[in-house]
């Protein structure tokens, strides 16, 4: 979102006081309409985007299909172009710009596709060549440059090698040296694991947050992958019809989630389901000699703190464990619990308070006889 005013940001006679840490990537109140069939009329696609991409970040967006996310990313290199608002990339205004600029402006973006995009007449090391042949680099700075890229990679020993002879992963890490061939500061992801299966998919992202970590290459990608987010990003936005409608650090939204949107996205990878034997069980009102049934979140230290035995030996009340899961979010650790201790009072309560003073979040889910 826009940074808010610093109380100096004007001074008289200085003018704007330059933001010391500008985002690479910057949209402002950015709109696209596409023109509709027949009695349809106009096609709002994006409206009001507020999003910044700091330098050396990786940024996720997620939404569902038909959401805007793709939208949005070919804004950022060109593909469309905004019908209102600003789209500014390493402090230069290119909503306006034409398609002589776009040329020289994509040269310092790299795009990984979903499908890979190979050439299959070209070899490996040809395909990763090709940005550098369009540009007239001169061949032994191509040879030196993708001999590089191929051992980051992993694909030294597949230079010779075809498309066709290659699994999907591989594929894709062509792609990625292809990218990076040109050396831009922005590298945009469109879907790039969602043709991979879930092991390839890690070791894709692995090579994703190295490429961030040692070439200090900003990320932004596109995915309905909830699991690619919590992975690798260090921010995320959700969208949802073409709006924006919850952006922050990866951690703190997938912890928290403050809208219907994020929060549906989220489950699938941060809660705990009822396991079946109960779930047909669960009641909303206590009667005598029933067990609340909470979901206990953890996050930070006490993720892995022994919470539960602290909060038996501290109130004298059984905490009977019913399923768990301990998991990392942006690299820090994240837990959450299904447990079950007496309904009646002043038991539940007493759990409730001890847990709150743990400073834990607590919810009951229901009670079961």
């Amino acid at each position: 979102m826009n940074a808010p005013v610093k109380p100096d940001a004007f001074r008289v006679g200085t003018g704007p006081v330059p933001d010391p840490n500008p985002p690479i990537i910057r949209f402002e109140q950015v709109g696209k309409t596409y023109a509709g069939r027949g009695a349809q009329g106009p096609v709002a696609a994006l409206s009001g985007i507020d999003l910044d991409v700091p330098q050396g970040a990786i940024v996720g967006v997620i939404g569902r299909s038909g959401a805007g996310k793709s939208t949005l990313i070919r804004l950022v290199n060109g593909l469309e172009r905004a019908t209102s608002g600003r789209l500014l990339i390493d402090g230069e205004d290119v909503t306006g710009l034409t398609e002589a600029g776009w040329r020289a402006r994509r040269r310092a973006t790299g795009m990984i596709f979903q499908h890979f995009n190979l050439l299959s007449s070209r070899t490996v090391f040809d395909n990763v060549a090709l940005p550098l042949e369009i540009a007239g680099t001169p061949k032994p700075q191509i040879e030196q440059r993708i001999a590089r890229l191929l051992d980051l990679v992993g694909l030294a020993d597949k230079r010779e090698r075809y498309p066709a002879e290659l699994s999907g992963g591989q594929k894709q890490r062509v792609g990625i040296a292809r990218a990076l061939a040109s050396e831009p500061k922005v590298l945009l992801c469109d879907e790039a694991t969602s043709a991979l299966d879930p092991e390839t998919t890690k070791s894709i992202l692995a090579l994703l947050k190295q490429v961030n970590r040692d070439l200090g290459i900003t990320i932004l990608l596109i995915t309905h992958e909830i699991p690619v987010i919590k992975e690798i990003c260090d921010r995320v936005a959700v969208i949802e019809g073409g709006r924006i409608v919850e952006e922050g650090e990866t951690f703190s939204v997938l912890t928290d989630p403050q809208h219907p949107t994020t929060a549906r996205f989220v489950e699938a990878v941060t809660g705990v389901e009822v396991p079946a034997y109960l779930a047909g069980q669960i009641h909303t009102q206590a009667r005598e000699g029933d067990q609340a049934v909470l979901r206990i979140t953890f996050t930070g230290e006490n993720s892995t703190a022994p919470v539960i035995s602290r909060l038996s030996s501290t109130i004298g009340i059984d905490v009977n464990i019913l399923a768990g899961r301990i998991d990392a979010i942006a690299g820090r650790p994240f837990g959450s619990l299904l447990v079950s201790v007496p309904s009646q009072q002043p038991k539940l309560a007493a759990v409730l308070g001890a847990l709150n003073s743990l400073e834990l979040k607590a919810e009951v889910i229901g009670h079961v006889s």
